[in-house]
């Protein structure tokens, strides 16, 4: 029996869970494409501790035109079948445009309180809170997939240039809004997503225990050639999968609450260009606080294999 299993049996099949709202933007498919946000979802919905109110897509890894089918396909597959899924903002100008994810979002937040989930850029959310401000105290907090310590690059094997912070560089200006609306924020950023690995042998693990996950790990096999080829390594950091992790096991992140604020710098990536950073340290003056995550549990890998695989009864939470 797989070292994974051994972590089940912990909470009730269909126990109430805290609501939660995802934004993400899928570009799950066959060829040299991200696939985190699927293994995102995928490990969202098979975890009882969480109530997805809604999913709303967000330009990003894929123009919307892309991500929208892809996230509806995900969420026909592995999702509740009345999954809601919401089309959302296709550039970084649209922030403060209502779409059909903003008002359905609205929605949602004037209903409860509601944990956000950010695996993209944050337009969708930055619209809600400019266009609809009195709704941020109804969120609980937002854990996003972005920001770093100054200083820090994405690096990985034998990369020469490295990894932008992909969902914040999209969008910076949504991330300030959100940094502005006092919600409470954790990021789950780079720093702890690149400690965590799935190979090969994990995808055919996931498919040996479940084989309706084949059209997830074959397009995750060709992602993880493409890391091979590009980057001489053997597997590839499931990033976004940190963000739902941290909604269901907190206990297993190692984080610390930091000053935070954005910052233009010298680019990274380009030469003689400059960009924006999100930056979190404790030498930061600011009036934004963060809570920063930067390691994570060992379990935590057994507890989201077990998850990705649709067992059940799973939670690492309370070992």
């Amino acid at each position: 029996m797989l070292k994974f299993l051994s972590v089940l049996l912990s909470l009730p099949l269909g126990l109430f869970g805290a609501a939660v709202w995802i934004d993400t933007d899928p570009s799950v498919r066959r060829g040299a494409h991200e696939v985190d946000d699927g293994f995102a979802l995928l490990q969202a919905f098979h975890s009882p501790e969480l109530q997805i109110r809604g999913i709303g897509v967000v330009f990003g890894n894929s123009s919307l035109a892309t991500a929208l089918p892809i996230a509806r396909e995900i969420a026909r597959r592995f999702g509740p079948s009345d999954t809601p899924v919401y089309p959302g903002a296709a550039c970084a100008e649209e922030l403060g445009v209502e779409t059909g994810a903003s008002r359905a979002l609205a929605a949602a937040l004037a209903s409860e309180r509601l944990t956000i989930l950010v695996l993209g850029p944050a337009t969708n959310i930055a619209t809600v809170l400019r266009n609809h401000p009195e709704l941020a105290r109804r969120i609980d907090r937002i854990i996003a997939v972005a920001g770093r310590r100054p200083g820090q690059h994405f690096l990985t094997g034998r990369s020469i240039l490295p990894f932008r912070d992909l969902n914040f560089e999209l969008d910076p200006e949504a991330f300030q809004v959100v940094m502005n609306s006092g919600v409470p924020l954790v990021l789950a950023p780079w720093e702890v997503s690149s400690k965590v690995w799935l190979n090969q042998a994990d995808l055919n693990q996931l498919v040996l225990l479940n084989p309706g996950l084949d059209w997830l790990a074959k397009a995750a096999s060709d992602w993880l050639t493409f890391w091979k080829m590009t980057f001489a390594v053997d597997g590839f950091n499931p990033f976004d999968t940190l963000a739902v992790g941290y909604a269901v096991a907190p206990d297993l992140f190692h984080c610390e609450s930091l000053p935070s604020k954005i910052e233009t710098l010298p680019d990274d990536v380009v030469p003689f260009r400059k960009k924006p950073y999100l930056l979190a340290a404790k030498q930061i003056e600011t009036g934004h606080s963060v809570q920063y995550c930067f390691d994570i549990d060992a379990r935590f890998k057994d507890d989201l294999m077990a998850r990705l695989a649709g067992v059940p009864k799973v939670s690492l939470a309370k070992h």
